[in-house]
């Protein structure tokens, strides 16, 4: 198999972790994850691992073109790793396996999710990244119009109000009480 990064290099057998053998590029250190040898993998090392550090400058600028898998040659999918991040995983669904570019394995132990691989490839997953991403552009947008003071005090009441078993006597209090 070819590198999808490379495209002149050939994948060779690594050992990400203790136990988990990938297909790797020597050139570009690009890694093919096999999803069933990982959770095999992670059923026996229920995903015990040491956290490396990592500087944001390891990883690399992320690829928006679409990428065609090395063993089947079909378009590879694009996953959001988190809210917070910007890179994304590509996933070719034909042959469950994942690509990770140089530095992402590391930057999914960072953020955690080394154990959680196959569910970032959910629709339930991606859909909680969008729906945290509009929540914080919402905050974003709040923050500017009121100021940043008046905003925290209206969050910290709205956290109080939608916790509150009588908050829609509160919320209908709000919209008709006289000012």
């Amino acid at each position: 198999m070819q590198c999808i990064n490379c495209k002149d290099s050939s994948l060779e057998p690594k050992e990400l972790e203790t136990g988990l053998i990938v297909a790797a590029c020597p050139k570009c250190e690009g890694t093919l994850v096999s999803l069933m040898n990982y959770r095999y993998w992670l059923d026996k090392t229920h995903g015990h691992i040491n956290n490396e550090s990592l500087s944001d400058s390891d990883l690399p600028a992320e690829i928006a073109s679409a990428r065609s898998c090395p063993k089947c040659s079909r378009i590879m999918t694009k996953y959001q790793v988190g809210p917070t991040s910007d890179h994304q995983l590509d996933l070719c669904a034909s042959c469950d396996e994942a690509w990770l570019d140089k530095g992402e394995w590391q930057l999914l132990k960072k953020l955690d999710l080394h154990g959680k691989l196959p569910k970032i490839f959910t629709e339930a997953w991606q859909r909680n990244i969008r729906k945290a991403r509009h929540e914080a552009a919402l905050d974003e947008r709040y923050e500017k119009l009121i100021g940043e003071t008046d905003f925290a005090q209206v969050k910290t009441f709205k956290c109080w109000l939608y916790q509150h078993p009588l908050k829609d006597q509160i919320k209908q209090f709000l919209v008709i009480a006289p000012e």
